[in-house]
C-alpha cells in the first residue's frame, strides 16, 4: 500500500491560544464530511511541506500564504489505517484575518479553543458515518481521529513544564 503525504497548516493565535480549524461541509456526501479538520491536503509533486500547508490553507480557508509566519514543522502523524502521513505546520498569524470558507468542501471556518483539550476525549456519534468515534462534538461536526491527534499532542507539549 502506498503511503499518500500530506500537509496540515496548524494557526495558532491568542491567549487561551485558538486553532483555526474547517468543518468539513457535512452537505456533501463524502467521505470527511462533518469532520472538523484543519486546512491541509496532499503535497504535490515538487511541492514542500510548508508550501502545500500554506496553499492549502488558502484554497480551503482563504488564509494568504503572505499572512502566515511559519514556525516550524510537527513530527508526522499516521492516520488509523496508514495510508496517509500528515505533516503539521506550526504557524502564527502576521495580522488580522478573516478565514472562511474558500472551497465547496469547507461549510464552515472558525478559531477552536484550545482549552477543549484539556477533557479526555468521548465515544460520541459520527453524525454522517453512523459510527461512534473518540472525540469531541463541535459546532455541528466531529474533531477526531488524526486531526485530535495532532492537537493533542500539541496541547500537552505546549502545557508539560
Amino acid at each position: 500500500m502506498a503511503i499518500r503525504e500530506a500537509a496540515v497548516l496548524v494557526l495558532r493565535w491568542g491567549q487561551p491560544e485558538r486553532i483555526l480549524v474547517e468543518r468539513k461541509n457535512c452537505g456533501l456526501d463524502t467521505y470527511w464530511s462533518c469532520d472538523i479538520a484543519l486546512p491541509g491536503g496532499g503535497i504535490r509533486r515538487g511541492e514542500s511541506v510548508v508550501e502545500a500547508a500554506l496553499r492549502e490553507a488558502w484554497e480551503e480557508a482563504w488564509v494568504h500564504p503572505g499572512m502566515v509566519e511559519v514556525e516550524g514543522v510537527m513530527e508526522p502523524e499516521m492516520t488509523l489505517r496508514g495510508d496517509n502521513r500528515i505533516h503539521p505546520v506550526l504557524a502564527r498569524p502576521r495580522g488580522p484575518l478573516c478565514p472562511m470558507p474558500a472551497s465547496r468542501e469547507v461549510d464552515r471556518v472558525f478559531w477552536l479553543d484550545t482549552r477543549l483539550l484539556r477533557e479526555e476525549p468521548r465515544r460520541v456519534p459520527h453524525p454522517r458515518r453512523g459510527i461512534i468515534v473518540e472525540g469531541y462534538v463541535v459546532a455541528g461536526g466531529v474533531l477526531w481521529g488524526a486531526t485530535l491527534r495532532i492537537l493533542r499532542r500539541l496541547y500537552h507539549a505546549s502545557t508539560t513544564p
